[in-house]
């Protein structure tokens, strides 16, 4: 579960990315996609062994913050922070999290504080509607609706219903109780019904809303804020100077638990909570918008400003790594991360001017991708091709790893194959051609722009977090989760590059709503995240983002390279210009605490010299010439010798 400079050399034959002002929807309605590729060119994919509660509308909501309720086992929490909640037998339990901080860690696991079961209802329900930002789920005769960002569990019944709480709660006036455990107070605003004590009734069509009171906070006023449920959240994003994301809760003011960030504008007086990212503040709000720089999709390094012995180094490393035997796996993950360095180095080759070169390369690239690309090539192998999953609605390679035949890690993947793809396709429009129908359905996968019954919207992006989920249906008691923030910037660059190749304006202006709301994610969360709440926490990087705690580990490895490391692999070239944003003192002892002592690390040494590159002209010259004398197998098998020099060399 595993990195990523705006460039001169712009892809040539392609067309331009969508323009400034461009918009989407996120789900449903105008973002539709109506004319997406069709995946009945390919072979059907095996049955997944995965246990689905999922009504038989509704596209499964894989790599979702809340797909514990839609999969696997029952009773799994999610997290619409800053509430835990999960599904029990015929009810659900719901809580405040608090954080708690360690060295390697801070943690608000789910609480269940007070616990709800229905008349009339069995099981652990299943999911009746679902969006990026929030779902439905349906038990028995009730809609428990979530939102992420709304601090609120809502239910409503259409004909009514009576129900059991765990906990007495005592009428505090205004169609509101309220039921104290232990330093939580949580509050039930009624809108047609009553509770008495641990009984609950609601009339035909009535609501109830359970919060936990904020610090500092208020039930009556709380409750009073409150609008209708907020079924249907969704998001949408414009792009101009700057990508803006606003995401709608209701018609009307309701209440949104937002962090500071977020907050300029609204009418925040309702209290906070402690999260694990810090405090949010508690605000009215029918939706809320926010900006991040906007980054332009790119696949080429800046290398015309080099020195002469810079460019003879890389010269020579070019002709060493072409001539060297191709290594290509069969497997989605690791066979398209070798096609990814296939293809810089073609860039590489052209930037230099070594046409013979990246001719040369280009049609080692071009075979492989061929065979990516066969529609039918499953049919007759069991690698380098892709089957269509009906029941999740994707695309699955046959060759499988890290899971992705339960959608994990698909952005990770395929982010690598499109960036190949688009930077072949852009040299050759006539191996774009025979591609394209495959890899159309491959980007469709992971950024669809809009929902239809092939696949879901933006299959793994969260709008309201600002980044993806990795896995695809999220077994894990702390939600769900993502490590490699810097190959998830890769996926959306290559998306929006092969949408520019494609000439496919929908997509590529979703890919870059998408590559730059996820890069200022990875500067704020895991690169350079502000960590003063928790000065417990002992480490300036975070490693992997979960619903319920932010942690210093990886999925492979205790060492401190694993950490930094897989949140700048590949070192791709939209890295050049969003890593350098992180301040050059949080980037040099970043990498000094993953180098450690020794004279290279244990892995990334490559990386790290990348990234350290970035943090000025001092700092560069020792990376260089560090890097110039690397092991041949201290470098990453993402990556090359050629592409370690060049990224040095381009950030002078």
């Amino acid at each position: 579960m595993t990195l990523i400079a705006a460039s001169a050399l712009a892809l040539a034959a392609c067309s331009g990315p969508s323009e400034p002002g461009a918009s989407g929807s996120a789900s449903g309605g105008p973002g539709a996609r109506t004319d997406g590729p069709d995946p009945s060119i390919l072979p059907a994919a095996a049955d997944a062994a995965v246990t689905t509660r999922v009504a038989e509308d509704v596209v499964p909501p894989t790599n979702r913050w809340y797909s514990a309720l839609a999969f696997g086992d029952t009773g799994l929490p999610v997290f619409p922070a800053p509430l835990s909640f999960q599904a029990v037998d015929g009810g659900f339990a719901a809580g405040l999290t608090r954080p708690v901080a360690s060295e390697n860690a801070i943690v608000a696991p789910a609480v269940t504080d007070v616990t709800l079961t229905f008349a009339g209802a069995s099981g652990y329900g299943e999911v009746t509607e679902a969006t990026p930002v929030g779902t439905t789920l349906t038990l028995g005769p009730v809609d428990v609706v979530l939102a992420q960002g709304v601090p609120v569990i809502g239910f409503t019944v259409e004909g009514g219903t009576e129900a059991t709480l765990s906990v007495a709660f005592a009428d505090a006036g205004d169609g509101v109780a309220t039921a104290t455990v232990g330093e939580t107070t949580y509050g039930l605003a009624i809108d047609g019904g009553s509770v008495d004590g641990t009984s609950l009734s609601l009339d035909p069509g009535g609501t109830a809303q359970l919060f936990a009171v904020p610090d500092g906070g208020d039930a009556l006023a709380f409750a009073a804020a409150l609008g209708p449920l907020a079924r249907g959240a969704d998001a949408s994003f414009s792009l101009g100077e700057a990508a803006t994301t606003t995401v709608a809760y209701a018609d009307v003011p309701t209440v949104v638990a937002v962090p500071a960030s977020r907050a300029e504008g609204l009418e925040c007086t309702l209290g906070s909570y402690a999260t694990i990212h810090g405090t949010y503040s508690v605000c009215e709000a029918a939706e809320v918008s926010w900006a991040v720089p906007l980054v332009e999709p790119s696949a080429s390094l800046d290398l015309s400003g080099i020195t002469g012995p810079e460019r003879k180094a890389v010269t020579e490393a070019l002709t060493a790594d072409a001539d060297a035997a191709l290594e290509l796996p069969a497997d989605t993950y690791f066979g398209s991360k070798a096609l990814y360095r296939l293809a810089n180095l073609v860039q590489v080759a052209d930037a230099l001017g070594s046409h013979e070169v990246a001719d040369r390369l280009q049609r080692s690239l071009a075979e492989q991708l061929d065979l990516w690309g066969e529609a039918a090539g499953c049919a007759s192998r069991a690698e380098r091709c892709f089957t269509y999953d009906a029941t999740l609605r994707g695309v699955v390679g046959l060759a499988t790893a890290f899971g992705s035949e339960q959608f994990n890690d698909h952005h990770f993947h395929y982010g690598y194959l499109l960036y190949a793809a688009a930077v072949a396709g852009a040299r050759d429009p006539e191996l774009a051609a025979r591609i394209a129908p495959v890899m159309d359905l491959v980007a469709e996968d992971i950024a669809a722009p809009g929902t239809s019954e092939s696949f879901p919207v933006r299959r793994v992006f969260d709008p309201v977090a600002g980044h993806s989920w990795a896995s695809g249906t999220s077994p894990f008691a702390d939600g769900n989760n993502q490590e490699s923030s810097s190959e998830a910037v890769l996926a959306w660059n290559a998306v929006a590059l092969w949408a520019e190749v494609t000439d496919d304006a929908d997509l590529g202006g979703s890919a870059r709503w998408m590559l730059s709301a996820e890069s200022e994610a990875a500067r704020r969360l895991q690169l350079a995240p502000d960590l003063s709440a928790f000065p417990e926490f002992a480490h300036g990087v975070v490693a992997i983002e979960w619903g319920a705690k932010r942690d210093y580990a990886t999925w492979f490895s205790a060492e401190p390279a694993a950490m930094l490391g897989i949140q700048v692999i590949p070192g791709q070239p939209t890295s050049m210009a969003t890593l350098a944003e992180v301040p050059a003192e949080r980037i040099v002892s970043t990498v000094d605490e993953a180098w450690g002592q020794a004279s290279l690390p244990a892995m990334f040494a490559d990386y790290l010299l990348m990234y350290r590159a970035l943090a000025g002209d001092e700092e560069r010259a020792a990376a260089w010439t560090t890097a110039v004398d690397l092991p041949d197998d201290a470098i990453d098998d993402g990556d090359s010798r050629t592409w370690l020099l060049a990224w040095i060399a381009a950030a002078g």
